[in-house]
Order: structure tokens, then C-alpha cells, then sequence
């Protein structure tokens, strides 16, 4: 064999090694997580150790929730507001289909914005907590941007879309 195919056979083996015996990792997973931003990543990483961490199911990005979620975040960034506003019309407008749905949002600056600062305010407020944890969600969209709000420049603004 020669120098290449030893390396290309590393990478193979490396690649079983890291995604094979992870628990349910599968290429689509993994190709699903590399379309969020390293935030994005972040904030769906903390939602599903919360939710394990709690004997609940993990839950995959959703591509029709995640462009719901990045496009509310801009908005939210952009004007300033920060609201729910008609998120069920939202969300089917962008295609999200299931029996249920629900969001949470959240922002904050500095140590305030980083994903697990969001998901344990999330789980501190008990509304929040029981959309984030609950059994019937099994797809989320995260759209987190950087932007101003109340005043505050670097504020990273979060919205998490879930349906089941």
C-alpha cells in the first residue's frame, strides 16, 4: 500500500473510531452540526447535555428550524426587540411541520452570552425549562447572532425552535 492509501486508511479508521462508537453519531448527525456556526454549535451541544443529563432524549438540528431561528435572531439583533412575537406563523412560514412547537429565547453579553449561560437561565426559568426538556421535541433549529440589544454592542442574541 502505498504512503497515500496508508493515510487515507488512517483517516478512515480515525473517522470509525471518533463517530462509530459515539452513541447514535451518524454522518447526516454530524453533517447537520457542521451547518451551525461554532455558537450555533455550542448552544445545540448545551441544550442536548441538558437534556441528558435529565434522562431526556437528545435532539437533531432541523434544517426548516434553523433557518426559523437564525432569521428571528437577526430580526431580534437588527431592530433591537426582543419578543416571540407570532412564532407558530413563523415557523410554519419557514416550513416547520410536527404536532408540536415551541421556542425560547434568550441574550446576554460577555460570560452572560455563551451557550451554557442561555441553556441554565433556560433551565431556571420554569416555562423555558419544560419546552427545552420536553419528551415531545425531537428536532431544533439554534440561530445565535452577535448584535446590540437594550444598549449593550456584543450582545449574542439566541433563539432556539424546537418541533416534535
Amino acid at each position: 500500500m502505498e504512503r497515500g492509501g496508508r493515510t487515507l486508511f488512517a483517516l478512515i479508521i480515525a473517522g470509525i473510531l471518533a463517530f462509530g462508537f459515539s452513541g447514535g453519531v451518524s454522518a447526516s448527525s454530524v453533517s447537520e452540526l457542521q451547518s451551525l456556526s461554532a455558537q450555533e454549535q455550542s448552544l445545540m451541544q448545551a441544550i442536548n447535555h441538558a437534556r441528558t443529563a435529565r434522562g431526556v432524549p437528545p435532539v437533531r438540528v432541523g434544517v426548516c428550524l434553523r433557518r426559523a431561528a437564525r432569521s428571528h435572531s437577526r430580526t431580534m439583533a437588527r431592530t433591537g426587540s426582543f419578543a416571540h412575537g407570532d412564532w407558530y406563523r413563523r415557523l410554519r412560514r419557514h416550513g416547520v411541520r410536527g404536532r408540536t412547537l415551541g421556542e425560547t429565547l434568550a441574550w446576554g453579553v460577555g460570560v452572560d452570552g455563551t451557550a451554557s449561560a442561555i441553556v441554565a437561565m433556560w433551565l431556571a426559568s420554569p416555562p423555558h425549562r419544560a419546552t427545552m426538556l420536553s419528551r415531545s421535541f425531537r428536532r431544533v433549529g439554534v440561530g445565535v447572532v452577535v448584535g446590540t440589544m437594550s444598549g449593550f454592542s456584543g450582545a449574542s442574541v439566541a433563539t432556539a425552535d424546537f418541533s416534535g
